[in-house]
C-alpha cells in the first residue's frame, strides 16, 4: 500500500465511522472501497513466462434477426489474443464471442471456445466471468494451472478478470508490454458495454457481489455443523 493509499482509507474510514456511528464496520469498509472500488490496473505476467491464453468477451453486436456477432471489441480482443499467442505459442482458451472473431486463424488443436449452455427454450443463458474461468478448468484440467496465464480482456474488465482467476488459483495477469483494448461500442447488444461509466458501475457492483458472496462463505465455513434431525 502507498502512502496515499494509506491517507486515502483513513479519511474513508473517518467518513464512514462518522455516518456509520462505528468504527470496526467502518474500517473493514473503508478496506473493501479502497481494494475493490479504486483499483482499475490489473497485475500483469511477464510475457515469456505465459503458457496459457485466456479470452474473455466483452459485449456483443445483435443482428435484427436476433444472431449474436462478435462486434468491434471482441474483434480487437480476438486480433490481441491471435498475436499473443504466435509470440508465445501458447494455447487459447476463449469466450465464444472471441473465439468466433478469431475464425479460422488457429486451429482446434490450438484455440478452444466456450461456450455458455442453453435454456429450455434453446437460447443462450448468460455466461458469467467466474463461469468461463470455471469452464477452462473444468475441461483443461491441471495443464491450464502450468505457468501464467495470460488475460486478454477490454481494459476496465481485466482487474476482474484476473481476480476472479487467481481465487480460482491460477497465477494470471495481463501480458505484461501488451496493450488492452480501450474502446467500447455503442452499439452492443450488451447495454452496460455501451460506455465506460455506466459499465465501472456495473463491475463494481460485480466486485462487491464477489466480496459479499466470499464472506458469506467464510461466515458458513466457520459455523458448527448442523445437528442431525431426530
Amino acid at each position: 500500500m502507498t502512502a496515499c493509499d494509506a491517507q486515502l482509507e483513513a479519511l474513508l474510514e473517518e467518513r464512514l465511522a462518522a455516518d456509520l456511528g462505528e468504527r470496526a464496520t467502518a474500517e473493514k469498509l473503508a478496506r473493501a472501497l479502497l481494494e475493490i472500488g479504486l483499483t482499475w490496473s490489473a497485475p500483469a505476467v511477464p510475457a515469456d513466462e505465459i503458457r496459457t491464453i485466456v479470452g474473455f468477451t466483452f459485449g456483443n453486436r445483435m443482428a435484427p434477426s436476433g444472431n449474436r456477432a462478435p462486434g468491434p471489441v471482441n474483434e480487437a480482443l480476438a486480433d490481441l489474443a491471435l498475436r499473443l499467442h504466435e509470440a508465445t505459442g501458447a494455447p487459447v482458451w476463449a469466450q465464444c464471442e472471441v473465439a468466433e472473431a478469431i475464425g479460422g486463424r488457429l486451429g482446434a488443436d490450438v484455440l478452444t471456445a466456450i461456450y455458455p449452455g442453453r435454456d429450455a427454450s434453446a437460447e443462450p443463458q448468460f455466461l458469467s466471468t467466474a463461469g468461463v474461468v470455471e469452464a477452462v478448468l473444468r475441461r483443461g484440467g491441471g495443464s491450464v494451472g502450468r505457468g501464467a496465464v495470460a488475460v486478454v480482456a477490454a481494459r476496465d474488465h481485466a482487474w476482474r478478470c484476473v481476480e476472479i482467476c487467481r481465487c480460482h488459483g491460477l497465477r494470471a495477469g495481463i501480458p505484461a508490454g501488451w496493450a488492452l483494448p480501450e474502446l467500447y461500442d455503442p452499439a452492443s447488444g450488451q447495454p452496460w458495454t455501451r460506455e465506460p461509466l455506466t459499465y465501472l458501475l456495473h463491475d463494481l457492483h460485480c466486485r462487491a457481489l464477489d466480496r459479499r458472496d466470499a464472506l458469506v462463505g467464510e461466515r458458513d465455513r466457520a459455523l458448527p455443523p448442523a445437528s442431525p434431525l431426530r
